[in-house]
């Protein structure tokens, strides 16, 4: 590898170990001595024929990847970098020992097509992801991929929301189920499309741990003022509240970093639904005022919509229960 700074001078790339040979190259009818280095990297772990644990130039414990790098390899063995395509280098160690561990488990294509899905949402959101988002958003792709060849299929309770509230990042799950059907030849149905866009989501909003803290701690007070002001308890092995808490996460954030809701839904809906669920939409009206007061941030009516029909469900579990 040769990287010239200007026409006499040639700066080369130093790593974990190197080889190198020397050449001439003309250029501009100037003769350049030049150095070629070949570099080499020690095998720490062998994952599976495509992918190996090594250190960089810096002695940080990467995770290389590319066709054959590790076929017929063992550990203490030189490689070629000729033979990476792919260098991953988590920040958490805990989270790259996972990392590994997936890797060592399936086939290099799905951690590959994660890889392009994730470069994709940076360059169309322009946002950084946690290091979490390149186990969940892999695991994901390869079981989707997995189910549907199965002809198991999962629906996305949360899908029409996803669209409403975060349709950037569903028209990248978009763009990622077009990618995967093509990759693997199968027909992933436009629920998968929501699973990636809620894979981007968490993988925003858990990159600022604080911000994290903050948000179950909300979420904690929304859920207590539903159980105080329905005077009900919530099962949380329900398929609602499981709903609920996807909602909340996704409201909550919005919250917190004031992003204020972009839907507009017409006033006589709105109206149509308070009355009927009443007493939900009352719980509504607390949340919002615990919200405002509390994280200076006004919940639109359209939020609180959103609030009373998903608490409109507790209360119908409690008058009607199996």
């Amino acid at each position: 590898r040769i990287i010239f700074n200007s026409f006499d001078r040639v700066v080369t790339f130093m790593a974990a170990k190197s080889v190198s040979d020397n050449f001439l190259v003309i250029v501009g009818g100037l003769a350049v001595f030049c150095c070629r280095s070949v570099i080499l990297m020690i095998v720490k772990k062998i994952l599976n024929n495509n992918a190996v644990v090594t250190n960089n130039s810096s002695e940080r414990e990467i995770i290389a990847v590319g066709k054959g790098v590790g076929f017929h390899h063992k550990r203490g063995d030189e490689i070629s970098e000729d033979l990476i395509q792919k260098i991953y280098m988590l920040s958490n160690p805990d989270v790259m020992k996972k990392f590994e561990q997936l890797i060592a488990s399936i086939s290099i294509e799905y951690v590959q097509v994660a890889n392009e899905i994730i470069e994709l949402a940076k360059k169309e959101l322009k946002c950084t992801f946690n290091d979490l988002i390149y186990i969940s958003l892999t695991d994901h792709v390869h079981m989707a991929v997995h189910r549907i060849r199965n002809n198991f299929l999962i629906n996305n309770v949360m899908l029409w929301e996803i669209c409403k509230f975060y349709e950037r990042e569903f028209l990248v799950g978009q763009r990622a189920v077009t990618l995967l059907n093509a990759r693997f030849q199968v027909e992933l149905p436009e629920d998968e499309a929501g699973f990636i866009a809620m894979h981007l989501i968490d993988g925003q909003m858990d990159s600022n741990i604080p911000l994290a803290n903050k948000i179950m701690k909300l979420i904690q007070e929304i859920v207590n003022v539903v159980r105080m002001s329905c005077q009900i308890e919530l099962d949380k092995n329900s398929i609602e509240y499981y709903r609920f808490i996807t909602h909340l996460k996704f409201f909550v954030k919005r919250v917190l970093i004031k992003q204020e809701s972009k839907t507009e839904i017409e006033d006589d809906i709105i109206s149509m639904v308070n009355i009927k669920y009443y007493q939900a939409a009352n719980c509504a009206e607390k949340i919002a005022t615990l919200v405002e007061k509390n994280y200076n941030y006004h919940v639109s009516a359209d939020e609180k919509l959103y609030l009373t029909i998903h608490i409109s469900k507790f209360m119908h579990r409690k008058l009607n229960p199996k």
